[in-house]
């Protein structure tokens, strides 16, 4: 079988372009299967100066830190237990944690029936960074 000049540049062309577009959506694919960085947050807010929070990290990276706010007043944040959450104790992949934000100082979250958001960050170990608001109204226990 004898094939001309132009039929040969057409296979190569044809080849070159089907693989061009197989290696760009194996590409496309791939990042989105490394996954988001991401968690769910549960608040309770049951008293005016600490908020129960139950997260869960939906990643496939660890948590390595979380921080919280509301507005510009940073909260302290620590799991139940007191210890920090860090490269050392981190939030595993697929885990719930809860953590208990506090105000600083001696200040109050809000007051009983106060409607509260708090921004909650989380930050995982590749580095990434996702905020998360969640709103609540502040109980009396």
């Amino acid at each position: 079988m004898k094939l001309s000049i132009e039929t040969v540049i057409l296979l190569v062309v044809t080849i070159a372009i089907v693989g061009a577009v197989a290696a760009w959506t194996m590409g496309y694919i791939g990042a989105s299967m490394a996954g988001t960085p991401d968690f769910t947050a549960q608040v309770q807010m049951c008293r005016t100066d600490k908020v129960y929070v139950m997260i869960k990290n939906l990643a496939t990276v660890d948590i390595v830190g979380v921080s919280a706010r509301i507005g510009t007043t940073a909260l302290t944040v620590k799991y139940a237990d007191g210890s920090d959450i860090s490269a050392t104790k981190p939030i595993k992949p697929g885990d719930m944690a809860q953590i208990v934000i506090t105000p600083p100082g001696t200040g109050t979250i809000g007051t009983v029936g106060q409607r509260v958001t708090i921004t909650i960050t989380c930050t995982f170990a590749d580095g990434k960074v996702v905020s998360k608001d969640v709103t609540d109204v502040v109980k009396s226990i």
